[in-house]
């Protein structure tokens, strides 16, 4: 059942609302978003690192979410807000990785991450329009300053910057 409603979200074809309003919920999407935030990226960084930056990547998506729901005075939907993205999150991430795998070099690393971020981008503007009583360009604007954020702290967990001369 919540398989279902994911995928629907996945697709605009659900709210987050329509998700259950418990805790459990939260906390088994945030652990499948951590995880597969651990598998995308396990083939080019060492576990430690795949690690930490799912864990720094999944506690900026808890912090982002209450900040604006807590900004928009909406903290009452929180937990499906929350359950709703990371649950998103971590179904895209896996189908991205997949399809990258999959297709191995016989498709260009562009025509698979391209079309992904657009995809991300609009659910998580779907998800926090709904969230957040905001129009859709607003929500796609947030969800695009989450993404860019979420790129940023990864990288510094794949790419520490050196305070060496």
């Amino acid at each position: 059942m919540f398989l279902k409603t994911y995928l629907d979200l996945c697709l605009l074809r659900a709210n987050p609302q329509d998700l259950p309003g418990s805790n459990a919920l939260p906390v088994a999407a945030l652990a499948a978003y951590g995880l597969v935030d651990v598998v995308g990226v396990l083939d080019i960084v060492a576990p430690a690192s795949a690690l930490m930056a799912a864990v720094a990547d999944t506690l900026m998506l808890v912090a982002a979410t209450h900040l604006a729901l807590r900004w928009r005075r909406l903290e009452n939907r929180f937990s499906q807000t929350l359950a709703a993205l990371a649950g998103c999150g971590a179904i895209l991430s896996l189908v991205v990785w997949a399809v990258a795998n999959l297709a191995g070099k016989t498709i260009p690393p562009e025509w698979i991450w391209v079309p992904y971020l657009v995809w991300y981008t609009l659910v998580f503007g779907h998800v926090l329009r709904h969230a957040l009583s905001i129009p859709m360009l607003a929500g796609i604007a947030a969800g695009i300053l989450y993404l860019m954020l979420s790129l940023i702290v990864i990288r510094l967990f794949i790419h520490p910057i050196s305070m060496e001369p």
